[in-house]
This record gives C-alpha cells, sequence and structure tokens, in this order.
C-alpha cells in the first residue's frame, strides 16, 4: 500500500568540514522547541542495516573498491527511505536528513566519476516520489574544510583521506547540482558564524513550513 507523502523532508549538504551536521542539529533544536513533529536522521547509519553498513564504509581494516563503496550507499539509502523516510513522512512529520541524494552525486559521481545518469537512475528506483522540499548546502573551499577535518580530534575517515583534488571535484559537483536547481537548493557560506548561519536556514524555512498546531 502506497502512503501519501504528508511531511516535509529538509537535506542539509557540503563536503566534510562544513558545518551540516552541526546545522542540522541547531535547526532541530529550535524546531522542537516550537512545537514542531520534526525529527533528525542521517545517510549512512540511521537504520540497523544503516549501521552496519556505516562501520563498512569507515573501517580501517577494509580495502573497498569504488563501486562496491556505491552500492553500499545506495543499500543504505534504500533501507533509510523503507525503515525511516516514508512511514515519518506519512505521518505529516519534518524530517531533517544530515546527507542525502545530493551526496552521492556529489562524492560518487562528480568525486569518484561514476556516470551520473546511473545515479539518478537508481536514484528514482529508490525514491519514488520523495523529493526534498528544501536542501541546505554549506559551501566552503576544500582547503578551509580540510583544516577543519584536521583540527577534529578523532582519525580522518578512508574518504576523508582523498586529497584536496578529490574534495574540490566534490565541491564543483555539489555546486552545479545547485545551479541545476535553484528552487531547492539554498547555498549558504559556511564560514559564516554558526548562529548566522541558523537564523538564515530558519528564515527560509519559515516559507515553506506551516505554523505547528
Amino acid at each position: 500500500m502506497t502512503h501519501a507523502m504528508t511531511g516535509t523532508l529538509i537535506t542539509f549538504e557540503g563536503i566534510d568540514g562544513s558545518g551540516k551536521t552541526t546545522q542540522a542539529r541547531d535547526v532541530l533544536d529550535v524546531l522542537m522547541q516550537r512545537g514542531y513533529p520534526v525529527t533528525l536522521s542521517r545517510e549512512p547509519g540511521a537504520t540497523p542495516l544503516g549501521g552496519v553498513v556505516r562501520n563498512l564504509l569507515l573501517s580501517e581494516d577494509l580495502t573497498i573498491g569504488s563501486m562496491a563503496e556505491l552500492f553500499l550507499f545506495l543499500a543504505d539509502r534504500s533501507e533509510h527511505v523503507e525503515q525511516v523516510l516514508r512511514p515519518r513522512l506519512s505521518t505529516g512529520q519534518i524530517v531533517l536528513v544530515d546527507r542525502f541524494t545530493d551526496a552521492t552525486t556529489a562524492y560518487q559521481g562528480y568525486g569518484m566519476k561514476h556516470p551520473l545518469e546511473t545515479l539518478e537512475s537508481l536514484h528514482r528506483m529508490i525514491l519514488g516520489k520523495i523529493v526534498p522540499a528544501k536542501t541546505y548546502l554549506l559551501d566552503i573551499s576544500p582547503e578551509k574544510a580540510l583544516e577543519r577535518v584536521r583540527s577534529r580530534a578523532e582519525k580522518k575517515t578512508r574518504i576523508e583521506e582523498r586529497g584536496l583534488a578529490f574534495f574540490s571535484r566534490v565541491r564543483e559537483g555539489y555546486l552545479e547540482i545547485a545551479r541545476k536547481n535553484p528552487q531547492r537548493i539554498c547555498i549558504l557560506d559556511a564560514t559564516l558564524p554558526r548562529e548566522e548561519i541558523s537564523r538564515r536556514i530558519l528564515k527560509d524555512l519559515a516559507n515553506i513550513l506551516p505554523h505547528p498546531s
């Protein structure tokens, strides 16, 4: 049985070190305080299968080919859509997601150079009619982003270690996706103060979210 999607999907995107995760959490806190039925999810890792996939992708003990990596991300997304997004959106919730389809297009398409047409076709199969109402792209230079990543206490992931040229392709990919989807994607300067970025996101969201009941 197909349920009507009455909720609102909002996604947060950006290269590693852009601050997208921080902004997603900040927006979640404010919307919850305002009484909205809102939840925060992420890719990869929002489901039991996704947790296994995430651990595989972050493992230092595995060498994963680029095609296998792509399909791990897609397997995570398929499960996320069916187990988390579709049920919550069908009950009218606002769902914030830290990384979604644009991340795969930017990282695996532009970054790893998998065919964009193939990714689009696979995403149509996985998503059906689910489309983000709005996407916030935290834009930052790869140099500045890598500085932020290096300053973190935790070890860098396998993807974070791919270097400046890779992240330059990913960033340009994100910007190209934004140029193709100007109504959906809002580009934000990730070097602005944290509070200012949140203010701009919340101001924009006020145009598309209904008043909480």
